[in-house]
């Protein structure tokens, strides 16, 4: 798999700090790799063979505009858990091999979602208000033990959410293409994506977790909504476009769901204008249940696996199923 004499060279499309390009270098102290950063110059990729594109959010259109320029071009290795935002650019390339960094920010976005459920069962946002007025008033709340849970997508995210839910005896329905497949920890039962107004119907919580794809737009309208239970919670730490976000401000008003969290938003950043910012029992968060401080170190590790296995010849992790669309 080498490409010769000469060093192999990748091009990093997006920010990339000196702590990241180190754990790289330490990683693969015996390849000869030439890891550049990409200064997003137009006709960069034009003057020298790229043989690998490590992508870290950048720009769409610069990724196009290296891939082009770089036709023949085998691997693609994105730090994003989902390549929706890069399905334009990547286009119709069947020798290009794409993968993406699912499990990199598996451990933040589970730990965000349970920390969402936590506050909407002990109310957080209602005694928050109580200390701003000065106001002393017990009010009743919920334990999670007694919520049933249903998690749209069982990949590295939704199993991390399963799985802590786990200890605290929710009752959890999994929601998954492919609902034959073994459960992960936590999960009571799993139902087929065609499935899921059913299995929504007087669940307590929504919990967003799955691929953006062509067959998973707008997955979550008016029918599913209406079928939660009265005082229920969304939290979406996907992709906004999975929410029909009209029909969600249209159940906040009846109280299916009482309340959402929505780190994932179909337009982002949220325009001002959003009926969102100030729809009673919404918190819009800037997709930021991802951050950690372990996210660089984890993505270069993953990077260099990786690597590894592309010169040896062995199967990279998290191929994409560009049919499928994750």
């Amino acid at each position: 798999m080498l490409p010769g004499p000469r060093p192999l060279r990748g091009l990093v499309i997006g920010d990339l700090s000196a702590a990241a390009r180190a754990l790289v270098r330490t990683a693969l102290a015996d390849v000869e790799l030439e890891l550049a950063v990409d200064p997003g110059e137009p006709d960069l990729g034009r003057e020298a063979t790229v043989d690998l594109v490590w992508h870290q959010f950048g720009d769409p259109a610069r990724l196009r505009r290296v891939l082009d320029a770089n036709p023949a071009l085998a691997w693609l290795h994105t730090s994003a858990a989902g390549i929706d935002s890069l399905r334009d650019a990547i286009g119709d390339r069947p020798r290009l091999t794409v993968t993406h960094g699912a499990g990199i920010a598996a451990t933040p976005i589970a730990e965000f979602v349970l920390a969402c459920l936590l506050a909407h069962v002990k109310r957080l946002p209602d005694l928050a208000a109580q200390h701003r007025e000065r106001r002393w008033e017990v009010l009743p709340l919920r334990e999670l033990a007694d919520l049933l849970v249903v998690v749209v997508g069982l990949g590295t995210i939704g199993s991390g959410v399963t799985e802590r839910l786990a200890p605290f005896g929710a009752h959890v329905v999994g929601v998954r293409r492919h609902p034959e497949r073994r459960p992960p920890a936590g999960v009571a039962r799993v139902v087929g994506l065609e499935d899921l107004g059913r299995a929504c119907a007087g669940a307590d919580a929504l919990i967003l977790a799955v691929p953006l794809t062509p067959t998973t737009g707008r997955l979550v309208g008016p029918a599913v909504l209406s079928a939660l239970a009265p005082g229920s919670v969304v939290i979406n730490v996907a992709r906004g476009a999975l929410l029909d976000e009209a029909a969600l401000l249209a159940g906040l008003a009846v109280g299916r769901p009482a309340a959402a969290y929505l780190d994932a938003l179909a337009e982002e950043p949220l325009p001002s204008s959003s009926p969102l910012w100030t729809a009673p029992g919404v918190l819009v968060t800037p997709h930021t249940s991802w951050s950690s401080p372990h996210f660089e170190e984890r993505s270069a590790a993953l990077f260099a696996d990786q690597v590894r296995r592309w010169l040896d010849g062995r199967p990279l992790r998290n191929v994409v199923d560009q049919a499928l669309g994750y």
